[in-house]
């Protein structure tokens, strides 16, 4: 389990293990799902996305293809392929008829993710646990304590507030390690800034006024210079860059508004469209963007690619639906502080258009995405 307050660097950190696995000269099973802060009905939506990766299921799949696609990896499991079926079916939004005891699910999903493991060395990441139900955190567990003779490692990513769900997380587990991500030192945080703006040396009183509102946080450090390379204020000269006018310099007292302060130096269309994607979620599509704002999907694609310049988002390798563009928001206070900044009489329009996109896009498969709806 990987804790830390926002932005202190728990993503990063779980992107470093991926990076350092994609370079392995063995192949490892990477498997991912994220818990959402929202819905009564989606308890293991986090291990639902993590079982339709791998079995091939996208969102925009239609039914029948959606219900086909289990069957191609549970004929590895012999005799246990049909009670694993019907124990797994909910998980990708399979009506598998009678209800099963959740002790004899727990048993099922820890098979077939042990199949997963003894196929190939397996890596399983939930993200943003601090959002889960107490449904999800007991399986969690349950896996971790019973999983046996396979190479499969469990990461978790949370903030603090974990533990205001469940105080005595991993403590007494065999193999259970938490790391907790502090802030960086005074002089960390100088070198990161330094590296950031390619010079070694920062004018005294900025440094000091940097390092006082960073805190410590990494992101924040990051943000700043984003900021100051969005407000104009660094001009290159040669390979070194060099502040212009540091009286010009804006030093925003908290994260959130540091991120505001950037997005006010978008053009009014581009933020607008970063708040519609703001409105979708962490996870958004370019389509939906088009269908939102009713713009051409060429216009909207080449925004998006300005935004990820900026790094405010950025595009995920393979989406979840279809042939659509799938782009997640660079940090989860990004998202925030955008969706935020939507006036108030607005953001009632703005969602129903987004869910209108979702109901279409989920097509017979809608009942799946009740909750999200």
């Amino acid at each position: 389990t990987v804790v830390g307050e926002p932005g202190v660097g728990k993503s990063r950190l779980v992107a470093e293990l991926f990076a350092h696995i994609d370079q392995l000269q063995y192949l490892v099973r990477w498997r991912q799902g994220r818990c959402l802060p929202y819905g009564e009905g989606i308890s293991f939506w986090a291990l639902g996305e993590i079982v339709k990766a791998h079995c091939g299921i996208r969102e925009s799949d239609a039914p029948e293809i959606a219900a086909e696609r289990p069957d191609t990896v549970l004929t590895a499991y012999g005799s246990d392929r049909d009670w694993l079926r019907q124990r797994v079916a909910p998980l990708v939004g399979i009506d598998s008829g009678a209800p099963v005891q959740r002790e004899e699910s727990f048993a099922a999903w820890r098979r077939f993710l042990e199949g997963m493991a003894a196929d190939r060395p397996t890596v399983l990441v939930f993200e943003d646990l601090h959002w889960a139900d107490a449904a999800l955190l007991e399986f969690v567990e349950h896996l971790t304590e019973w999983a046996d003779a396979v190479p499969l490692l469990v990461i978790c990513t949370a903030r603090p507030e974990l533990y205001d769900l469940r105080e005595s997380w991993g403590s007494g587990q065999r193999n259970a390690t938490t790391i907790t991500l502090g802030p960086l030192t005074d002089q960390e945080t100088a070198r990161l800034v330094s590296q950031l703006l390619e010079q070694a040396v920062l004018p005294v009183e900025v440094q000091t006024l940097i390092l006082e509102r960073t805190s410590g946080n990494p992101l924040y450090a990051e943000e700043f210079v984003r900021m100051l390379h969005d407000r104009g204020l660094l001009a290159s000269t040669g390979t070194t860059l060099r502040l212009e006018d540091s009286g010009a310099i804006p030093y925003p007292e908290t994260m959130q508004a540091l991120i505001a302060a950037r997005l006010d130096t978008l053009a009014p269309e581009r933020k607008a469209l970063l708040q519609d994607a703001a409105v979708i979620g962490s996870t958004f599509w370019a389509g939906a963007l088009a269908a939102m704002t009713g713009d051409d999907g060429h216009q909207v694609e080449q925004a998006l690619h300005e935004l990820a310049r900026k790094e405010l988002i950025r595009r995920v390798r393979s989406s979840s639906i279809g042939s659509e563009t799938e782009y997640v928001f660079w940090h989860g206070i990004v998202r925030d502080v955008a969706y935020s900044q939507i006036p108030r009489a607005t953001r009632a329009e703005k969602h129903v258009r987004a869910a209108s996109w979702i109901e279409l896009s989920a097509g017979e498969r809608t009942e799946e995405h009740a909750e999200v709806l």
